[in-house]
């Protein structure tokens, strides 16, 4: 499974930097996640709810990222389990400023296993953007409120 998108952030470049490094601001927008634990400055434990179709489950997940660029962006992986299966996966957020607001480009790539990979791929991944995309609504509403200026 592939996921791609860019989201056009009216705020300035720093802020959203600042805002994609902070595990709490983190926690509150991302559709699911229940706790967002620091390990490090670069790995997290994390407690995510995930539901596709009938399929539901509670993941235990750790992420971590590398290839810190301050300003640019950063590579992540995640893996976590459940008694549903597996996820897995990785990808890159990139970011650009235009005109005083930012561009947050988003990739990953993922696989799943168990009763989650069985309701298919399509449903897989329409589920997935449609987390990335309301996670992303979350992120514009929180810098917009100023919550973590």
């Amino acid at each position: 499974m592939r996921l791609e998108r860019e989201y056009h952030i009216d705020q300035p470049l720093n802020l959203v930097w600042d805002s994609i490094l902070n595990p709490d601001f983190l926690a509150e927008i991302l559709p699911g996640c229940k706790t967002l634990t620091p390990l490090s400055d670069t790995k997290f434990s994390a407690e995510v709810e995930i539901k596709v179709g009938h399929v539901k489950g509670s993941y235990t997940s750790d992420l971590e990222i590398s290839n810190i660029r301050p300003l640019e962006g950063y590579h992540f992986e995640v893996n976590g389990t459940s008694t549903n299966g597996g996820i897995s996966g990785g990808g890159d957020i990139s970011l650009e400023e235009e005109d005083g607001s930012t561009v947050l480009s988003f990739c990953a790539e993922g696989n799943v296993s168990g009763i989650l990979a069985r309701v298919g791929h399509r449903l897989i991944e329409a589920v997935g953007k449609k987390i990335i995309d309301q996670g992303f609504a979350n992120f514009q509403t929180k810098l917009a409120e100023k919550e973590y200026a």
